[in-house]
């Protein structure tokens, strides 16, 4: 048997042709394209930390940094939050705008006394406009973290100039009990290199001026927030689509749910499926991590009387949770994106998530009469590692 593939991503170097450029607004503050920010994903194992930019002439302007995202991971639920830490002046210039809406009482009226001289000395357009598209961007990264669970079973890759190379590295098996005097023999090794280049997926939407004038509702702001939410519902269905790519056929398990006699009861056990599974990764030296399925797959899983009572409270277990925890199981985490008769069992490094850019924008089309406003993503999930990774099919019916 071949001993475990060491999988390795080799990024291109950040930013190759960094601007040497920032671009000023009228007080020669540095400052972003008006509404448009970009937020660049750190580098694997380095320093470089997950930064958003301002825009010049269309592409992230390297030397107007405007705030870092620091990722941190709640102790209890094991699910990930993103905190907002704005560099230099950009601080300042939050809180001055927090300022004048306190003072203002609105966001929009103290957007309307920008015109106002003293106003516009403390906070310009540009500044707001940057601030707003910011505030935004925390939202489109962060609901990408709560809403959606199936980027918890992958390990993400940044790949800031869209593409990622995967270098395996396969070693054959060492040698045991050599008599005395006999020449060992060299232990086999394969090298081979893969490039993969991100996708991008888009969000756009506009209103026009008549529709906003004539709205009982901040139609944008609804229609924004649920943008946000299909990106990232998109790309948890990426995800699942790659995961069951990446199982293949699978191989056949017993159906978790099938109950038999009067009054019904578990015809098969479920640990015969999941102690297999697990088996077959751990064989290959690799860690099990999860358990990921449909929500109905988890819940014949936790519902069988071979599986029931054995949750943390040493009673029924609560299924309400995405995450789920029972003694002698990996995490179980549960989405309906995924097929709902299979169950799907892997370490981290099975399948990878490439993260490039994401950009948030706002614009104003004055000659035909809309608003306008759109956030891209690069991102491609990848099956990097299939020996860290194991199907059941026909576990749910």
């Amino acid at each position: 048997m071949k001993r475990q593939m060491d999988v390795n991503p080799t990024l291109k170097t950040v930013f190759a042709n960094k601007q040497t450029e920032s671009v000023y607004n009228q007080h020669g503050e540095s400052a972003a394209t008006v509404g448009k920010i970009w937020y660049m994903p750190g580098e694997y194992k380095d320093d470089f930390k997950n930064t958003a930019f301002a825009s010049y002439k269309g592409m992230p302007d390297v030397e107007t940094p405007i705030a870092e995202f620091v990722t941190k991971r709640d102790q209890v639920t094991g699910i990930a939050s993103l905190d907002v830490n704005f560099i230099d002046s950009w601080e300042d210039k939050q809180y001055e705008w927090m300022g004048l809406i306190d003072k203002f009482g609105s966001a929009r009226e103290a957007y309307r006394q920008l015109d106002t001289p003293s106003v516009a000395a403390i906070v310009n357009k540009t500044t707001v406009d940057s601030t707003k598209a910011l505030n935004i961007l925390d939202k489109v990264l962060g609901l990408q973290e709560r809403q959606f669970m199936l980027q918890e079973v992958v390990t993400r890759i940044a790949a800031p100039q869209l593409v990622f190379t995967v270098d395996r590295f396969t070693e054959g098996t060492v040698e045991g009990k050599v008599p005395e005097l006999k020449e060992p023999r060299l232990v086999s090794h394969s090298e081979s290199r893969v490039t993969k280049v991100l996708y991008k997926n888009i969000g756009h939407i506009a209103i026009s001026e008549e529709a906003k004038l004539m709205g009982i509702h901040d139609t944008m702001r609804l229609r924004t927030d649920k943008t946000i939410k299909d990106m990232a519902r998109l790309l948890n269905a990426q995800i699942a689509t790659e995961l069951d790519a990446f199982g293949s056929t699978g191989t056949a398990g017993a159906d978790w749910g099938a109950k038999s006699g009067t009054p019904g009861d578990s015809s098969n056990d479920p640990r015969d499926d999941t102690n297999a599974a697990q088996i077959a990764i751990q064989s290959n030296g690799f860690n099990v991590d999860y358990i990921v399925a449909h929500d109905r797959v988890i819940n014949d899983l936790i519902g069988n009387k071979f599986i029931e009572g054995r949750g943390n409270e040493g009673g029924r277990i609560d299924a309400s949770s995405a995450r789920i925890l029972v003694p002698g199981l990996p995490q179980i985490i549960k989405d309906v994106a995924l097929p709902n008769t299979k169950a799907f069992f892997g370490n981290k490094e099975a399948v990878w998530l490439g993260e490039g850019p994401t950009v948030v924008a706002a614009y104003n089309e004055e000659v035909i009469g809309y608003e306008g406003w759109l956030t891209k993503q690069w991102r491609l999930p990848y099956g990097a590692e299939s020996e860290a990774f194991d199907e059941r099919t026909g576990v749910s019916a």
